[in-house]
């Protein structure tokens, strides 16, 4: 499983770094995404939405300082 690190990034980096991921994947590959911009809550969710792939999981973390990490499990549609 890919991993992206998007922390420190705003909108719509994280999206983008997904999409170009996700490009060069097999259907059914998983990739977990990382990401500190609030918005990558709603972004990410409906990247995913239009483009056919599947949120498996969704998990919220600390991260260094005050900074909360939004984890984002994800299989290629």
């Amino acid at each position: 499983m890919s991993e992206i690190d998007a922390t420190g990034l705003t909108c719509p980096m994280p999206v983008l770094r997904l999409q170009k991921t996700l490009r060069d994947k097999a259907q059914g590959a998983r990739v977990t995404l990382l990401a500190s911009d609030p918005m990558a809550a709603i972004d990410v969710p409906h990247f995913l939405n239009e483009n056919g792939h599947k949120l498996i999981a969704r998990d919220q973390e600390d991260g260094p300082g005050d900074m909360q990490i939004l984890k984002f499990e994800i299989e290629k549609g």
